[in-house]
């Protein structure tokens, strides 16, 4: 065996190492990264589903009313919305499973080019190894030494390249069999995912009969402008009211001890507050939008409209404590809970449960949504404040 022996080894080992541990860095990484981003992928899969669901049941309680079209209305173009959002869902998480078999694919080509190598190392170490006559060549390499800790070192060198040739043997192809069965499994989910893919593609194209049912009901209540106007003038005179209703609240109590470690606790539950309702679709989101049938007409919102099924009990969302109870035409009843610097508001209540100055638990029952069985006004009215500003409900409930 040639004196050079030692430093090609080491030369060798570096840069084996340096190659695998870039390998499985860049290996984990992949799993981790891709991993938690398909799991939230599938968990708003889940909710969107959930939500596809509920509204479903809400369009199949059909009354054959103008505020009920109205209402039907809105769960369509909620549901529309939603299955395309699902959609989109499926299609980032085949992305991100392209995205995982091309790094993985990589990986499997390093590593069946390391194997490659190895083997090609192997047989010139056996080969060199038969023409020295086996054990007898140790003998001469560790007799070339200058003294007893070259000699000691020449020895130690060679049982660990002996040893470190097998065990990376081992260990590459093992990460081969590793990523070439991650590679399988990734791509039968891509499978599975492409064909639920091409199943909700096929379900957007059954709402075509959605959509033409969609366009009936804009047809049919263009009809109603002088009602629809009307309407929107009411609901646009409650939210005023409700709206001067709380700042005459937040004024009223602008002196009050506000609690900091309340105010704490409600501001690290957004995204994870429980909904008012059991079951509900939000039909009006926040903010500006739209108008539905009446052109160039705006709709304001300082919370959402949830449409529940009739009789729904309404809970709160977190603990705090019931501010007051105001009536307010054309929302009935709103209960105004505080959680240090945050106000809940539930609008459109009947058979109210508490009293102000009540100190109330998440997930209390605290009134009942108003159902009129004319009109079919199963909506609860939500809304949160912080302070004087208003908050989206929508980014605060739990998905």
């Amino acid at each position: 065996m040639s004196t050079v022996f030692p430093s090609v080894f080491l030369r060798s080992m570096i840069r084996y190492i340096g190659k695998i541990f870039f390998l499985m860095l860049c290996f984990t990484w992949n799993i981790q990264v891709s991993g938690q981003s398909i799991d939230d992928l599938r968990k708003e899969r889940e909710s969107l589903l959930e939500e596809i669901s509920n509204t479903s049941r809400l369009i199949e309680q059909k009354r054959e009313t103008r505020q009920d079209n109205l209402r039907e209305l809105n769960l369509i173009d909620r549901e529309i919305a939603a299955r395309r959002k699902l959609i989109d869902n499926f299609q980032h998480e085949i992305d991100q499973l392209d995205n995982q078999i091309e790094v993985n694919q990589m990986l499997v080509n390093d590593l069946e080019s390391d194997i490659k190598q190895l083997k090609e190392e192997y047989a010139r170490l056996i080969r060199d190894s038969y023409k020295r006559k086996g054990q007898l060549n140790q003998l001469m390499f560790l007799f070339s030494a200058d003294g007893f800790s070259d000699a000691y070192l020449k020895y130690r060198l060679f049982k660990e390249y002996s040893r470190y040739r097998q065990k990376q043997g081992e260990k590459l192809i093992e990460s081969q069999s590793r990523v070439q069965g991650l590679l399988k499994e990734i791509t039968e989910q891509k499978g599975e995912k492409q064909e639920v893919l091409n199943e909700i593609e096929n379900e957007l194209k059954r709402l075509e009969d959605n959509r033409v049912r969609k366009t009936r009901l804009v047809q049919r209540l263009k009809t109603e402008q002088e009602w629809l106007q009307q309407s929107l003038k009411e609901k646009e005179a409650a939210a005023n009211e409700l709206e001067r209703k709380i700042k005459d609240l937040i004024a009223a109590e602008k002196d009050a001890e506000i609690s900091m470690e309340a105010s704490v606790e409600f501001a690290d539950m957004m995204g994870k507050l429980i909904w008012p309702v059991e079951e509900g679709v939000i039909v009006n989101p926040f903010g500006e939008h739209a108008h539905p049938v009446l052109k160039n007409v705006i709709i304001k919102n300082n919370g959402v409209d949830i449409q529940v099924v009739t009789n729904t009990d309404v809970f709160c969302v977190h603990p705090g404590q019931v501010s007051t109870i105001v009536a307010i035409p054309g929302l009935n009843k709103a209960v105004i809970v505080r959680h240090g610097k945050y106000l809940t508001v539930y609008g459109n209540l009947v058979d109210v449960f508490v009293r102000k100055g009540d100190i109330v638990n998440a997930g209390q029952k605290i009134g009942t949504v108003f159902t009129s069985e004319a009109e079919m006004k199963d909506v609860l009215h939500f809304e949160i404040w912080e302070e004087s500003t208003k908050l989206d409900p929508e980014r605060w409930l739990l998905r």
